[in-house]
């Protein structure tokens, strides 16, 4: 492809032609998850002052096609170049459109309408509209506006596009235009597009950051060495299966102990002498696309499928991160620079405090090893919030007709026959809430302090991996729970408006906090909390929209209690939208799952008939009643 063909475009540059959508595209996917990074991403490498002088931000290409009319058909790179679009409009970096979808009426007419309408104007009228072909359209609206991008090490250290000043604004806009690039690729106008797109959708992914630097430590290893090294990589990498299956094969030589519950690197001699009586001239390219019969079980081609299906909540190059900054504390070099957690720092080369490719690999091993068994797993969909389970598991041996295997109950308690009591305790666990509460207010799977900070105290405290106590970690959690809201509400003070009365700029954390301290003052004998009784079972769920109880629509009230946290709630985007023109006693509908201060405030409504100052206020006095008593209900 000749030089002209394929361009580095500016995104002021990219803006000066129109694009279109085929039919055979599929509708915009993204969620806060990929549009959070993208913003994350642009922040971290733009300027912060107008001093600044920042370098070029490629963000991909953009495989295109030039139709009769001039309009450029989008082959490859739709998702993000609707999210830029949108990123753009608020920024006013553009003022008109520059995107269109082939025969989709409702999301054309969607675009037309964000470019002839104020931004506030026209999220509030389409608030009110239920359409499923523009939902995540309008949910990224939302997101585009309001996700909280990391301005420093700290989770508390946050803005977002509302928060910034004009002119913080200003220079994020003149960075994205004149310095945000993407590589537009135009296909020759005789391209079978139809077979052009099938094969990107099925092309394979290029090298990642983190297979460089497993190649990287395994140079210099003997071969028997490398065998182990990229086994044990290989099977730390696979996070939706516990790690006793990835490596059933050194689970059968003890690595796991003879309940398969354990960590036995005693074992590991007996596997290396095994492994030197083996001819092997393999490469390192070799081991990283091995493909054979004796790593099967890797791929899950074992013929062992696992009894319970889960998802981490983290992946692993980020996941790697972590252990990358444990392993360095571990050696403690005198070098005191910090490790960050995202995954987009990954070193592309052997990092320089791993000496011991050998003892690195066994720390891998050994932090995932805890990482499974005391940090929750996530079953079903996190975007299908009805049906979220949030577990926390440990593997054990199982025999049936002389045949071992493999099985997984509840780490600190399991009955192997009775899956309703199994059940039932994975809902109420303590662990369980506290870690699903921190989970979803950092849902992120970068810069999760609260993970690496688990990590570490499991890791510095507890050699075997089977000694951590249900009361012990529960005690851990609780204290950092309580020390990150104290920081929290410390920072608060220096700000201009009250954590208490801040409307929709209500740090979730908080909320997700209060929804725990409810719970906690439920399972007390006695509660001088009002209608702590009544709080039912109910499971953290993705619920990033603050809501207001009484809407701030409603006349006649007093203003001041409107953002008070005593009327707000957490619940979904898309129930947000759904609710938005209802009153208090029509959304009062008291359903199982509830979250508790949400359930509370509906039973409040449902028992006075009705939601208004006094209701407000007296709710708002149970809130503070009920962290008041944070030294009563979690520690002092």
């Amino acid at each position: 492809m000749s030089k002209e063909q394929s361009l580095n475009k500016t995104i002021a540059q990219i803006w000066e032609n129109k694009y279109a959508v085929p039919l055979y595209q599929r509708n915009f996917a993204w969620t806060e998850e990929q549009i959070g990074q993208l913003l994350q991403d642009i922040y971290d490498n733009a300027p912060k002052s107008d001093n600044d002088d920042c370098g070029n931000y490629y963000l991909g290409s953009l495989v295109v096609l030039e139709r009769k009319d001039g309009v450029w058909e989008v082959i490859d790179g739709q998702q993000r170049l609707t999210c830029l679009h949108l990123i753009c409009k608020y920024l006013d970096i553009l003022n008109k459109p520059c995107l269109t979808y082939d025969s989709r009426p409702e999301v054309e007419r969607f675009f037309a309408d964000l470019f002839i309408k104020s931004w506030n104007d026209f999220k509030e009228e389409y608030d009110k509209i239920d359409n499923s072909k523009i939902s995540r359209l309008k949910d990224a609206l939302s997101i585009v506006e309001i996700f909280k991008i990391r301005t420093g090490k700290g989770d508390e250290n946050t803005t977002s596009l509302k928060e910034m000043t004009p002119n913080q604004r200003n220079l994020l806009a003149k960075y994205i235009s004149s310095k945000v690039i993407l590589v537009r690729i135009p296909l020759p106008q005789d391209t079978d597009v139809a077979s052009y797109f099938e094969i990107m959708n099925n092309r394979g992914e290029q090298l990642q950051s983190h297979e460089i630097v497993k190649a990287m430590l395994m140079q210099g290893l003997g071969d028997n060495e490398r065998n182990i090294f990229a086994t044990i990589w290989d099977g730390c990498s696979q996070m939706n299966l516990p790690i006793q299956q990835t490596l059933s094969h050194y689970r059968g030589k003890g690595l796991f102990g003879t309940n398969f519950d354990s960590l036995n690197f005693d074992c590991m001699e007996t596997i290396e002498n095994e492994l030197s009586n083996v001819q092997n001239e393999r490469t390192i390219e070799d081991i990283l696309n091995d493909n054979s019969s004796d790593n099967k079980w890797l791929s899950g081609e074992s013929g062992e499928e696992p009894d319970v299906k889960y998802r981490a909540i983290i992946d692993f190059p980020n996941f790697l991160m972590h252990v990358f900054r444990l392993y360095k504390s571990k050696v403690n070099t005198s070098d005191d620079t910090e490790i960050p957690l995202n995954a987009d720092s990954m070193p592309t080369e052997k990092p320089y405090y791993i000496t011991d490719s050998m003892d690195f690999i066994k720390f891998l091993l050994k932090v995932r090893t805890f990482f499974d068994r005391y940090v929750i797993k996530m079953q079903g969909d996190d975007e299908d919030d009805e049906n979220l389970k949030w577990r926390m598991l440990r593997p054990y041996r199982y025999e049936y007709n002389g045949r071992q295997t493999l099985k997984s109950k509840n780490t600190f308690w399991g009955s192997d026959d009775n899956d309703n009591e199994d059940e039932k305790y994975s809902r109420n666990s303590r662990v369980i809430k506290q870690q699903s509460m921190l989970q979803v207010t950092f849902r992120q799977r970068k810069y999760k302090r609260w993970l690496y900070e688990l990590l570490y105290w499991l890791c510095d405290n507890y050699g075997n991996v089977e000694a951590v106590a249900e009361d012990e970690l529960s005690k851990y959690l609780d204290n950092w729970i309580k020390v990150y809201y104290y920081n929290l509400i410390n920072e608060w003070k220096s700000k201009t408006n009250d954590i208490m009365c801040a409307g929709t700029d209500t740090p979730h954390f908080l909320l997700n906090f209060i929804d725990y301290l409810y719970w906690i003052a439920s399972l007390q004998k006695e509660t001088t909390i009002r209608y702590a009784k009544e709080i039912k079972e109910f499971q953290f769920k993705y619920y990033n929209s603050v809501e207001h109880h009484l809407p701030k629509s409603y006349k006649n009230t007093n203003k001041d209690n409107i953002d008070k946290i005593g009327n707000l709630c957490l619940i979904s985007k898309r129930k947000n939208s759904s609710l938005n023109d209802k009153g208090p006693t029509e959304k009062a509908k008291i359903e199982p799952g509830l979250q508790p201060n949400r359930s509370v405030m509906y039973q409040i409504t449902h028992d006075y008939g009705k939601w208004g100052d006094t209701e407000i206020e007296a709710h708002q006095r149970d809130i503070n009643d009920l962290l008041n008593q944070i030294p009563l209900l979690i520690g002092k």
